[in-house]
């Protein structure tokens, strides 16, 4: 029987996004594919808020609050210029002359002058040059590691949410062989599933050209 490579495609397009509907459908369960990469996010504010249980007057979040909030932003999806606008402002928060020395270790700035800096914002009194230089290479090294820390979270979790997704499409193709009895090889049907996933955003489209493809084949024979 001659291969319909319309339906085809369809076939193996429609797979593909059955397999990205069961990696979705993993956010139920403790927020399933959606934590992934928060690691990384989790990494910054421990390195640079450190473990902090309680509130102190006048400082930041606690840190379990901090991290519960920017968890519930990467799961929601919120914009990720805004996630990081919002992490890097709970970091701030808790910039003070008892945290600046580590802040400075961390960003590579004299820690003497990120001190003078923390104190003198607390009294709201002006900076010299000189500080206002050390502040904002602090301001500048703090957004590198924010944005290191979010693009390497998002590259971990699209990744996780491709894997998953694969590992979904190969199962159901295995699965769709053996209960339609098609009695193809073992290795056509793992293909099956591995194009499928990446095939499922574009399937329509390459069904529609080849269609039209196909018609126009035709008319020239006919």
């Amino acid at each position: 029987m001659p291969i319909n490579w319309y339906e085809a495609t369809l076939a193996i397009g429609a797979l593909g996004t059955a397999a990205t509907g069961l990696v979705d459908s993993t956010k139920v369960v403790a927020g399933g594919v959606s934590r992934a990469g928060f690691g990384y996010i989790k990494q910054l504010i421990v390195r640079t808020v450190g473990r902090v249980s309680d509130a102190q007057p006048g400082a930041g979040l606690a840190t379990g609050d901090i991290l519960d909030t920017l968890l519930a932003n990467w799961m929601n999806g919120m914009d990720t210029g805004a996630q990081k606008a919002i992490a890097k402002s709970f970091i701030k928060l808790h910039f003070n002359p008892s945290t600046a020395a580590a802040l400075a270790a961390q960003t590579n700035v004299d820690p003497d002058a990120l001190k003078s800096v923390a104190q003198k914002l607390a009294s709201l009194t002006s900076l010299t040059p000189a500080e206002s230089d050390a502040y904002g290479r602090f301001d500048l090294g703090l957004s590198a590691m924010v944005d290191r820390a979010y693009e390497r979270a998002d590259q971990l979790y699209r990744n996780s949410c491709k894997a998953l997704a694969c590992a979904f499409a190969v199962a159901l193709a295995f699965l769709g062989d053996a209960q339609l009895n098609w009695t193809i090889p073992g290795w056509q049907a793992l293909i099956v599933g591995l194009v499928a996933t990446p095939l499922a955003p574009m399937a329509k489209d390459i069904a529609n050209a080849i269609q039209t493809a196909s018609d126009a084949v035709g008319s020239v024979k006919g």
